[in-house]
């Protein structure tokens, strides 16, 4: 079996065989050894990385991806089974209204944003919100 990865956003392919409980949750970090200094009580079996690439502040489109079939040329072609198009919340334009519906409280006021509802679509501004950071809950 191939792994899944970050086909957009950033670069990361997880390694062989990663599972994760139903409920359960991981984290992928730029510096894994910043974070778990900076976070200590998160438990080094669910932080991953690091990645390459940089997420923009001001918004991303972020990809994760299972693999699919090897096509016709012998290359593997990836499934996006998860998107995600953020906005930092100044960025009216493209949405219903004109209107930027992603939180601005996460764009450097020390919120980070946060999904409300794991099994809601994850593509829509709705289903998240501005939070105190609070890495792995």
């Amino acid at each position: 079996d191939e792994p899944w990865k970050f086909t957009n956003g950033i670069d990361y392919t997880f390694p062989d065989n990663v599972t994760i409980a139903n409920g359960a949750r991981i984290l992928v970090v730029k510096n894994t050894t910043a974070f778990s200094a900076r976070y200590p009580t998160v438990p080094a079996g669910i932080i991953y990385g690091p990645y390459s690439g940089k997420l923009a502040n001001e918004g991303e489109q972020l990809e994760l991806s299972k693999p699919g079939d090897v096509d016709g040329l012998g290359v593997r072609q990836y499934i996006r089974i998860e998107r995600v198009d953020y906005s930092d919340g100044w960025h009216p334009g493209g949405e219903p209204g004109d209107v930027d519906l992603w939180p601005k409280e996460a764009d450097g006021l020390g919120k980070s944003l946060k999904r409300t509802t794991d099994s809601a679509y994850g593509n829509d501004p709705n289903n998240w919100t501005a939070a105190t950071p609070a890495p792995g809950s």
